[in-house]
């Protein structure tokens, strides 16, 4: 591969020249493991044995029930996410028993996981760390396990299909398979079992572990957005001067800017992950919205190495939060400074066309998504996403190289993250079967109460764009203009009678149809909660109360999403 760095090289013959020890399988029969000695050492690797893709790695979690309730409901709200409030939310870690293909592990630490998108309370993603609670303890080698609940891809394909992409490049990526998670009993269904970005990882990946790993959440190398990487390793030196680093090499101008950004990033290396996040369709990633990455400064040759992670929502077509801007990103400063130099222009596209002719396979892809679908039995009609992509998406990037798909451009903007609470008011409202009032207050402190009626409950309806959750439209009429409160509630919530808005999966998109004029965004609830007073059944007009705070949308760029999210 002759766009191979020479870092892959030498890990290519370093695994090579280290075979020696290999997995012995996880154990079955319900194993009780009472000791540290019952587990694999830290020093033999045998966790490929946890990532097979041919079967369901089988996840049972007992906690207790009161503490499962405060899990599953804890997660960023959106207002004060939108609101720049929100950022650095802690999750709560609680103490489970683990057991894991017939392994059975107690004392284990427990957290959700999930920043916006892929919360849901019914159906969590769960960090798992073997190691808190009894030091030193490793699982098949590892010491951590991350499950993905697959919220924003009912096909069940999407993570482990993309980070293969990645590997099949030569880039580091993490492993992937598919588990199917109970707890307490209950099937919770499938989930992706993903490869931990840790020390585990790095050790795997990398000639040391031993650098500065950072965590990239709406973060990019500018003054201000760098401080949004979140160090997670080397923590008690805090030393972020790798970071300025490359920050200073931005700031040349474009004759001496690669030469000096060279210094400080595998640049060959990054052009083949720049363009696997276009033709993996990853577009919620660090080139299309400086988010869901890794970056890791390895000591061996001083050089930052990009790591994809969040894959859930690749495989599509275009960016679903700026439509026009795909399929080849340049959100984040690299790209978008690269990008308008000629020369690494042509490198890229060139880059582009290599990695599609060596590694896009129709055939292949759709074989895959049909050893998915039946592995988890997942139904054939949920595939059509995935199936349109791969159909389509070859097409699409090289129409984008040769210029006939002409893209938006779209870039960072290098500023401080503020927390601006006087963006976020209030929404609540009343409906007596189907009838009633809701009232919002505006940018101006006016309180705007509309007379409305809302649509029986329905599957699909409303706002439930996110996942197959149930919808409810409730449509106001004032003054010539139409408001329209767009809820949705998550699909395994409907029933319960007082609901917690939560994540995406249980909100409200807040819309004004101002006459014949295209519709624009207002705002968008969360925090609060919905209380049905009488048992809501799916299309029976039905009878609640809401009450939430809204962040107001104001003069956004993009309208609802503010910019760079």
């Amino acid at each position: 591969m002759k766009y191979m760095s020479a870092r892959a090289v030498r890990l290519l013959l370093i695994g090579v020249l280290s075979v020696g020890f290999t997995g012995c399988g996880a154990g079955g029969g319900d194993t009780q493991v009472a000791s540290n000695a019952a587990l694999a050492t830290r020093n033999i690797d045998t966790s490929d044995v946890l990532f097979e893709p041919d079967s369901l790695l089988q996840v049972n979690i007992e906690m207790a029930p009161a503490d499962y309730e405060v899990l599953r409901y804890e997660g960023r709200e959106l207002p004060q996410v939108f609101a720049g409030c929100q950022f650095n939310y802690e999750y709560t870690h609680f103490s489970a028993t683990v057991t894991v293909n017939g392994e059975r592990l107690e004392h284990v630490d427990i957290r959700k996981k999930g920043f916006l998108g892929s919360l849901a309370a019914t159906r969590p993603s769960f960090k798992l760390n073997f190691d808190a609670l009894v030091p030193d303890r490793r699982f098949e080698g590892l010491d951590r396990m991350t499950l993905n609940n697959n919220n924003q891809d009912s096909s069940n394909t999407h993570q482990c299909i993309a980070y293969q992409m990645f590997r099949d490049a030569g880039l580091p990526a993490p492993r992937c398979n598919l588990a199917r998670v109970t707890l307490n009993g209950e099937d919770l269904g499938i989930y992706s079992h993903v490869d931990s970005i840790r020390r585990h990882f790095l050790r795997r990946n990398f000639a040391d572990d031993l650098g500065n790993l950072y965590e990239a959440q709406l973060a990019d190398f500018g003054e201000y957005t760098s401080k949004n990487f979140q160090l997670k390793t080397n923590k008690g030196e805090n030393d972020r001067s790798d970071l300025a680093a490359v920050v200073d090499a931005l700031k040349a101008d474009d004759d001496n800017m690669p030469g000096l950004l060279a210094q400080q990033l595998d640049l060959d290396e990054f052009l083949s992950f720049w363009a696997m996040e276009g033709i993996a369709g990853h577009w919620d990633s660090a080139t299309g919205n400086a988010n869901n990455y890794f970056v890791y400064r390895e000591l061996s040759d001083g050089l930052f190495h990009y790591i994809p992670w969040g894959t859930d929502a690749a495989l599509e077509l275009g960016n679903q939060l700026a439509p026009g801007t795909g399929p080849l990103y340049r959100y984040t400063t690299i790209a978008a400074r690269l990008y308008q130099i000629p020369e690494w222009r042509e490198k890229y596209h060139a880059r582009v066309l290599e990695l599609l002719e060596q590694f896009w396979d129709e055939q292949a892809l759709h074989a895959e998504v049909d050893r998915i679908r039946d592995l988890t039995d997942t139904p054939e009609e949920t595939m059509a996403g995935v199936r349109n992509f791969i159909n389509n998406h070859e097409a699409r990037a090289r129409d984008s190289v040769s210029g006939e798909l002409v893209q938006v451009e779209r870039t960072i903007i290098d500023e401080p993250r503020v927390c601006d609470e006087s963006s976020i008011s209030g929404i609540r409202g009343s409906f007596i079967n189907g009838i009633g009032t809701f009232e919002y207050v505006n940018e101006d402190g006016e309180t705007i109460s509309l007379e409305a009626f809302a649509t029986p409950p329905s599957v699909g309806g409303g706002a439930a764009a996110f996942g197959d959750g149930v919808g409810i439209t409730m449509i106001g009429l004032s003054g010539g203009n139409t408001t329209i409160a767009a809820m949705t509630i998550e699909k395994g919530e409907f029933g319960n009678t007082t609901i917690p808005f939560h994540g995406t999966t249980t909100s409200i998109f807040l819309i004004q149809l101002p006459g014949e004029a295209e519709f624009q965004f207002l705002g968008i609830a969360g925090g609060g909660s919905i209380t049905f007073t009488d048992s809501a059944e799916l299309g029976q007009p039905a009878s609640f109360e809401f009450s939430s705070d809204l962040w107001l949308s104001g003069d956004s760029p993009f309208g609802l999403f503010p910019e760079g999210l």
